[in-house]
């Protein structure tokens, strides 16, 4: 009986587990696309100097250019271009360390597509401030976001197979429980002494 009570207690713990993870999934998978700019010297570009008087060195300019790359002032011509709703773009513009190259991504909800183009677009429009304040250095493309468009949560038909087997799980723990507690009625009702029988005793 302890076994079965143990048997109960788990699929009810898997169930409740897997229940919670369903819940916790996203409805609907994200997309991200991604590219990839390196800055290099262009001699006919103006020095930027620092607050300080001091030139830009090309690794301090590549920080520069990344926070701008980052800058949510990008987003909504971005959005607007890739038809995305507002609102649900993200960008990250990180520095690839030692090196003038900057990795940019951008992830939403509305296709593999639109994140191709609402980062096309953002690198266009930043990019002629980045080299403005970046120190005597233009942005090349060295990767260009189109194709690189990928899913990065879980489709409907997981999220459905998911919740199924949480079904299952906690159909089959239900159904367990019942048949232990029949089987439970069962010894006790074979337990109790016969009435008839003991009535027709001398």
């Amino acid at each position: 009986m302890d076994s079965r009570r143990l048997t109960v207690s788990a699929c009810s713990a898997v169930a409740a587990a897997v229940v919670a993870f369903v819940a916790l999934l996203p409805l609907s998978p994200s997309y991200r696309a991604t590219a990839e700019v390196i800055l290099v010297p262009n001699p006919a570009a103006a020095a930027q100097q620092t607050t300080s008087g001091t030139l830009l060195d090309p690794q301090r300019g590549v920080m520069v250019a990344a926070a701008v790359f980052g800058e949510p002032q990008w987003l909504a011509p971005a959005t607007a271009a890739a038809s995305i709703p507002s609102g649900t773009l993200t960008v990250t513009a990180t520095v690839v360390q030692t090196t003038p190259m900057i990795q940019l991504s951008v992830i939403t909800e509305t296709g593999a597509h639109a994140a191709e183009v609402a980062l096309a677009t953002l690198v266009s429009d930043a990019t002629p401030l980045v080299e403005k304040l970046s120190g005597p250095y233009s942005v090349v493309v060295v990767a260009r976001p189109d194709g690189t468009g990928t899913a990065t949560g879980l489709d409907p038909s997981t999220i459905r197979m998911v919740a199924a087997a949480a079904v299952l799980v906690a159909v089959l723990g239900a159904t367990w429980g019942v048949l232990s507690r029949r089987d439970r009625r069962g010894d006790r009702d074979g337990q109790l002494p016969d009435s008839s029988a003991a009535s027709t005793r001398p």
